[in-house]
Formats: structure tokens, C-alpha cells, sequence
């Protein structure tokens, strides 16, 4: 029995005696844009920055620039309305509702991370397992979200209609 091996003929491009080298049949090209990808590019990319520029970026600048200020809304902003960082002063040291919202912030904060959303995924990881009745489970936690807020509203409604709605009548 003769031991036999394959040999292969260098690369193009090898150095002899380089070694082998893996090389698909194929150069990767790089295409270069025309002139309607560009703007197609352009356009694709350019609109929804504007948009995300004007109507969230614009109002969140201009929002920071008026908590320095004591604009009312009305008029135009001089620089005898600048007030620096009185606003934050006030709102740190004097008024009263501002401690209180912050807790309150600050405890739904905590309350989404920590127990919503490991509810949530664990919901999602059960309702994605093959058990029966899997379809009902999921279109139960599903409608919420396809039904119209009228519709929520008035089922709500319903619920706690105070004459006869099924809270009232369940609670006697």
C-alpha cells in the first residue's frame, strides 16, 4: 500500500515555497454608488435625521435653554430673563412637590427594571414553550396591545360603571 498525498499548485500571487494558502475563486469587489444610490443614500438617511433633529433634539435644546430663564411663553427671550440657575435652586430647595415626584420616579424606575421586566421576559420564555392552550395564552396577552384605547377604555368602563358595572356587582 503507497501512501499517496494531494498536492496543489501555489496561489496566485504565493511566494514559492510560502506555505498553502486559502483563497475562495472570487476577489470581493467593492461597488462603487451611483449617482441615484447616493441620493437615494441620501435621502433615506437625510429625512429621518432631520425629523429626529426638529421635533426631538430642537424642543429638548430649547427646553434646557428655557429652565435658565424666567420666560413665561410670551414675548420674545431677552437677556433680562436669564436667570441662571435660580430656576433649579427653587426647585431643589423650595419647592415642595419636587422631593416627593423624584421618589415617586425613582420607584417606578426600579419597579420596571427589576420586577416588569423580568416578568415580562419570563411571560414571554413560558408562552414560547409548546404546552397546550399556548395560542389562548398568547392572544390573551396580545389584544391589549391590537385593541383600540377607545375600546380598552370603554371595557374599563364597564367594569367600574358604579350602578351596575362587574366590580360593583361582584363586591355586592
Amino acid at each position: 500500500m503507497a501512501n499517496t498525498t494531494a498536492t496543489t499548485a501555489p496561489a496566485r500571487g504565493a511566494k514559492p515555497g510560502a506555505g498553502a494558502v486559502a483563497i475562495s475563486g472570487r476577489r470581493r469587489r467593492y461597488t462603487v454608488l451611483t449617482r441615484h444610490d447616493k441620493i437615494l443614500l441620501g435621502l433615506m438617511v437625510g429625512i429621518p435625521l432631520a425629523l429626529d433633529v426638529i421635533l426631538i433634539w430642537g424642543p429638548t435644546v430649547a427646553s434646557i435653554f428655557f429652565s435658565f430663564t424666567n420666560w413665561d411663553g410670551i414675548g420674545g427671550i431677552e437677556a433680562k430673563n436669564i436667570v441662571g440657575l435660580k430656576n433649579y435652586q427653587f426647585m431643589f430647595t423650595g419647592y415642595t412637590l419636587f422631593w416627593p415626584a423624584f421618589t415617586h420616579n425613582v420607584i417606578w424606575l426600579l419597579w420596571l427594571t427589576f420586577i416588569a421586566t423580568p416578568l415580562g421576559m419570563l411571560f414571554a420564555v413560558l408562552l414560547d414553550r409548546e404546552i397546550r392552550g399556548a395560542r389562548i395564552y398568547q392572544s390573551v396577552f396580545y389584544l391589549p396591545v391590537v385593541l383600540s384605547l377607545v375600546v380598552v377604555g370603554f371595557i374599563w368602563e364597564l367594569q367600574y360603571f358604579p350602578t351596575d358595572g362587574f366590580i360593583n356587582n361582584a363586591l355586592g
